[in-house]
């Protein structure tokens, strides 16, 4: 599984949510279809957006740091999570799973 290019396809071409708040704003208005966490994710953070996805949306665990998931996203910045709104042309929804 290649999730680095699978995210950039669907960042390219889809709609994603960048970041906690809106990340959480897009659980609560039930647009999200998957929400992607950094694994060094503050842990109020990741209990918060746990609590607010339920068992309705699916949360995978970046294997990197919020780093490395802004590196990939081509963010000078840190991403502690993001929510996949609308995958686009990748097939990141089928390869999380």
């Amino acid at each position: 599984m290649d999730l680095a290019k699978e995210l950039k396809v669907a960042m390219n071409t889809g709609k994603v949510e960048i970041g906690y708040r809106t990340t959480i704003k897009a659980i609560n208005r039930k647009h999200a279809k998957l929400i992607i966490m950094a694994s060094n994710i503050p842990e109020k953070m990741a209990i918060k957006i746990k609590q607010a996805a339920g068992n309705s949306i699916p949360i995978f665990t970046f294997p990197g740091s919020s780093w490395d998931l802004g590196s990939v996203c081509g963010r000078p910045h840190t991403i502690t999570s993001i929510a996949i709104i609308d995958p686009g042309e990748s097939s990141i929804l089928e390869e999380v799973k």
